[in-house]
């Protein structure tokens, strides 16, 4: 019932709601099936939306919220993915830049250079990759989390010293871990740019319901025009 479930969440969340689709034993067949509908879904609910937005409602819900596709770029590429979340065994940064631009120049402007993110799980790690690498780092577990049981929580210290290593280069920092709505806001007082949960909208009673908890939290998330981070008024 992953559509049932999913559709609500899309037009709650609209622009501000990026869904990272995740399925490592899938086959590629199945891979596209699912994410072409994913971005298919997504358009049409932000469409949707638009009809029915009030003055009085965020303007993101008029907007279609962005898919990001694990590792496979093939797959994002196929479909038009909004981009594509590295693994430490995937494609280097390097290279998916490349095949973005191939999209972008074949396509002219009717489509975007993707989005390229990686996960870390120190801030350390984020002097492994040069300037411009990536668009953002998910950085975790920031807090105690069921998916990850054996690995200490970085705790808000970390997103801190992320997000300031992260500062120069303009590249987002995204906690993960333990994060509830009512630790959205430290989180993101902290540095982030956003928070990515699991748990905390899928097993809910009501996931919509759930991303709109957490949407009440957040801060405006200041955007930069050219690329993942673009103005934000709300």
């Amino acid at each position: 019932d992953f559509r049932d479930r999913l559709l609500p969440v899309l037009e709650v969340g609209g622009s501000s709601l990026a869904v990272h689709l995740r399925l490592r034993r899938a086959p590629a067949r199945q891979l596209h099936q699912v994410a072409e509908w994913l971005v298919r879904a997504g358009t049409t609910q932000g469409a949707q939306a638009a009809q029915r937005v009030q003055a009085t409602q965020r303007a993101h819900a008029a907007q279609p919220a962005c898919v990001i596709i694990n590792d496979r770029v093939d797959v994002a590429l196929a479909v038009g993915a909004g981009g594509v979340h590295l693994r430490e065994d995937s494609l280097p940064p390097a290279e998916v830049r490349t095949l973005w631009r191939a999209r972008r120049l074949r396509h002219g402007q009717a489509l975007s250079d993707g989005w390229v993110g990686r996960s870390i799980h120190s801030p350390a790690q984020i002097a492994d990759f040069p300037t411009g690498a990536v668009d953002y780092f998910i950085l975790g577990a920031v807090y105690p989390t069921a998916s990850h049981p054996d690995r200490l929580p970085l705790g808000l210290e970390a997103v801190v010293a992320a997000a300031a290593k992260a500062e120069g280069d303009g590249t987002a920092v995204v906690a993960i871990g333990g994060i509830t709505p009512e630790r959205a806001a430290p989180v993101c007082a902290a540095g982030a740019w956003g928070v990515a949960v699991a748990s905390g909208v899928w097993g809910a009673p009501d996931p919509a319901e759930a991303v709109a908890r957490y949407m009440d939290r957040l801060p405006p998330a200041p955007r930069v025009e050219a690329g993942w981070l673009a103005a934000s008024d709300e």
